[in-house]
């Protein structure tokens, strides 16, 4: 079913974009939901994902305030910008001025958004809402029909404690094993908030990029899941994340990815990273879960080893992958050169997120969610591992039962 917002503050406006949105075939007036300013509109994308967007570029901010010609761009440079909010999966700006459109032109373009001129005396608006309501619809379908065979595949670089922490959820785990393949699955299942949640759980020969993109691809191949997660412990970046604080990666990248080369007599490392991150519908459910500070709130209470002092937060930033296990924070500051928004440091989670992009379709939607363990500078150790563990399998527990959608 498909869910849109529209954003609109013009009643004779608002009831001809709906009368268009309601004109295609799966499309009815309880799926269309609207808000006649920003902090409205605010409101209802903290806590509802949509498929679509349809967003006047003339809006008010708030409900006592008249019309903004950039009330429209100040809100979606918000969506955009901060991790407050579910991105919708499309956006279509709408507008019936030409100041404002070239106004609003630049950013939309940037984004890959439409932008449509709102013309009372022309149908071609109209069409281009229909028509983008159609292709949404045809996706939705499409994916339902692409025949995944399990909800949700997660991953561990190690059994000990990562895969241990997953297996101790109460999610009725029984091991399963192929001919032929020497890796050991559990199989198990939870209620998510669309029903009956299917899930494989396995750990990976060894750590490092390699041994975890062998697994992913094996698990996507084998039991095409709808989600293909990491989780885990990591190293956090010192004075930015806290001991236990879960890291969704967004984006990640190989940090040792580059060209080593002498220049001017000294050796030196150019780097080249390619970024990957988790799409609109995943970002979205880690945003919601980011804000839901009562269950992370269980989590503290959850922890029976020893006694906490504050809850662990789910922080949605950047996070480096690389081959090596680091003790030495000269080589994090050099990894926070190549992005200065650096929270965490790992060995696995860029891999899965590539071997989930090669895969035959039907492509799972990914992500990466490890918590810290140390900071990967001298002082490390392994005292918090097993919390780590725990906090990650745990935020992963509550993002699929209260906020992914299946």
């Amino acid at each position: 079913m498909i869910r849109i917002l529209v954003v609109e503050d013009d009643q004779d406006k608002l009831r001809r974009v709906t009368i268009a949105l309601t004109s295609v075939t799966g499309c009815s007036i309880d799926q269309i939901q609207d808000a006649r300013d920003a902090t409205a509109a605010k409101r209802m994308l903290r806590d509802e994902q949509y498929d679509l967007l349809v967003l006047d570029i003339s809006i008010p901010l708030r409900s006592d305030q008249e019309p903004d010609r950039q009330g429209g761009l100040q809100l979606l440079s918000e969506l955009l910008d901060r991790d407050l909010y579910r991105r919708p999966g499309h956006i279509l700006g709408l507008t019936a001025y030409d100041d404002t459109a070239k106004l609003a032109e630049g950013r939309f373009r940037s984004e890959a958004f439409g932008l449509v001129r709102y013309d009372p005396s022309s149908q071609e608006w109209e069409e281009t809402l229909s028509r983008k309501v159609e292709h949404i619809i045809a996706s939705k379908a499409g994916e339902a029909k692409a025949e995944f065979d399990v909800d949700l595949c997660v991953l561990t670089a190690l059994e000990y404690p990562e895969l241990n922490a997953v297996l101790a959820l109460d999610w009725k785990w029984q091991q399963r094993r192929f001919d032929g393949d020497g890796t050991i699955y559990h199989e198990g299942s939870t209620t998510g908030i669309n029903g009956n949640v299917k899930v494989v759980a396995a750990s990976a020969a060894r750590m490092g990029l390699v041994a975890s993109a062998v697994l992913a691809t094996k698990m996507t191949m084998r039991f095409r899941p709808r989600y293909l997660a990491m989780v885990g412990i990591a190293a956090g970046v010192k004075d930015k994340v806290e001991i236990g604080d879960v890291l969704a990666a967004d984006p990640c990248w190989n940090y040792e990815s580059g060209k080593r080369h002498v220049k001017d007599g000294a050796r030196t490392f150019s780097p080249e990273p390619h970024q990957v991150a988790p799409d609109n519908i995943v970002r979205g459910s880690l945003s919601a879960l980011a804000r839901d500070q009562e269950a992370l709130d269980e989590l503290r209470r959850g922890w029976k080893a020893e006694r906490l002092n504050r809850s662990p937060a789910l922080r949605i930033g950047p996070v480096a992958s690389g081959a090596a296990v680091l003790q030495d924070s000269s080589i994090v500051a050099e990894i926070l050169m190549q992005h200065r928004k650096t929270i965490g440091v790992e060995m696995e989670s860029y891999s899965i997120f590539v071997a989930a992009a090669e895969a035959p379709h039907p492509q799972p939607r990914t992500f990466s969610m490890k918590a810290v363990c140390d900071f990967a500078d001298e002082l490390k150790n392994d005292h918090n591992q097993a919390y780590a563990a725990y906090a990650s399998a745990g935020a992963l527990r509550l993002l699929v039962e209260r906020h992914l959608p299946f």
